[in-house]
Protein backbone atom coordinates (compact mmCIF):
# COMPACT_ATOMS: atom_id res chain seq x y z
CA UNK A 1 0.00 0.00 0.00
CA UNK A 2 1.78 2.85 -0.94
CA UNK A 3 2.26 5.54 1.84
CA UNK A 4 -0.10 8.88 1.01
CA UNK A 5 1.19 10.78 4.31
CA UNK A 6 1.95 14.39 3.39
CA UNK A 7 5.25 15.40 3.35
CA UNK A 8 6.45 18.89 4.96
CA UNK A 9 3.98 21.63 6.21
CA UNK A 10 3.62 24.03 3.34
CA UNK A 11 2.01 21.50 0.62
CA UNK A 12 -0.45 18.93 0.43
CA UNK A 13 -1.07 15.48 -1.64
CA UNK A 14 2.23 14.72 -1.52
CA UNK A 15 2.68 10.77 -1.83
CA UNK A 16 6.44 8.75 -1.84
CA UNK A 17 6.05 5.06 -2.60
CA UNK A 18 9.68 3.43 -2.08
CA UNK A 19 11.23 6.77 -3.92
CA UNK A 20 13.19 7.08 -0.63
CA UNK A 21 16.42 5.13 -1.16
CA UNK A 22 15.90 4.18 -4.61
CA UNK A 23 13.77 1.49 -4.07
CA UNK A 24 12.53 -0.15 -7.56
CA UNK A 25 9.34 0.38 -8.94
CA UNK A 26 8.79 2.86 -6.16
CA UNK A 27 6.59 6.18 -7.56
CA UNK A 28 6.49 9.71 -6.71
CA UNK A 29 4.06 12.45 -7.13
CA UNK A 30 3.62 16.09 -6.13
CA UNK A 31 0.95 18.67 -5.67
CA UNK A 32 -2.06 15.66 -5.72
CA UNK A 33 -1.03 14.44 -9.22
CA UNK A 34 -1.03 10.14 -9.29
CA UNK A 35 2.24 8.79 -8.27
CA UNK A 36 3.67 7.69 -11.40
CA UNK A 37 7.24 5.29 -11.61
CA UNK A 38 10.81 6.80 -12.76
CA UNK A 39 11.20 8.42 -15.91
CA UNK A 40 13.55 6.74 -18.08
CA UNK A 41 16.95 8.22 -18.56
CA UNK A 42 17.14 11.40 -20.49
CA UNK A 43 20.03 11.52 -23.09
CA UNK A 44 23.45 13.86 -22.22
CA UNK A 45 23.70 16.82 -24.59
CA UNK A 46 27.26 17.32 -25.66
CA UNK A 47 29.11 20.34 -26.45
CA UNK A 48 28.31 20.04 -30.45
CA UNK A 49 24.38 19.09 -29.55
CA UNK A 50 22.18 20.17 -32.65
CA UNK A 51 19.36 22.18 -32.23
CA UNK A 52 17.11 19.32 -32.15
CA UNK A 53 19.04 17.11 -30.13
CA UNK A 54 18.53 20.27 -27.10
CA UNK A 55 15.35 20.89 -27.97
CA UNK A 56 14.99 17.03 -27.66
CA UNK A 57 16.55 17.15 -24.35
CA UNK A 58 14.76 20.15 -22.77
CA UNK A 59 11.04 18.40 -23.71
CA UNK A 60 11.77 15.47 -22.10
CA UNK A 61 13.04 17.09 -18.86
CA UNK A 62 9.50 19.24 -18.99
CA UNK A 63 7.58 16.24 -19.40
CA UNK A 64 9.19 14.79 -16.57
CA UNK A 65 8.72 17.63 -14.13
CA UNK A 66 5.14 17.60 -15.53
CA UNK A 67 4.10 14.21 -14.88
CA UNK A 68 5.48 14.20 -11.26
CA UNK A 69 3.59 17.46 -10.70
CA UNK A 70 6.46 20.00 -10.19
CA UNK A 71 5.24 21.76 -13.07
CA UNK A 72 1.99 22.53 -14.51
Amino acid sequence: MPNTKSIGVAYEDQQLDGAIMGKAGGTAGFYGVTPIVQAAAITAVTNTASGTELATAINALRVALKNIGITA
